[in-house]
């Protein structure tokens, strides 16, 4: 799987699960334990906050953790 994907404009970074090299307003795929945890999905805000959006709930594949934050970001550029 590619380690960057863009969707509507928006910017998608898989990453080893932190978030620190994620830019403001970028959205990431956080491996959990390389993965073997599962993966986590955030966004960091403009001003480096950053927010996990799938709260408890871990995806078993990056793909399906790739599939809702491309759901996600059409549903808030359907506004």
């Amino acid at each position: 799987m590619q380690r960057f994907h863009t969707h509507l404009g928006r910017d998608i970074r898989l990453t080893s699960g932190s978030a620190r090299d994620l830019a403001p307003g970028e959205f990431g795929l956080l491996a959990i334990d390389g993965g073997a945890g599962g993966w986590s999905v955030v966004h960091k805000g403009p001003s480096g906050e950053v927010m996990e959006l799938n709260n408890e709930m871990h995806f078993e594949t990056p793909e399906a953790a790739l599939a809702f934050v491309k759901e996600l970001i059409e549903l808030l550029d359907s506004r």
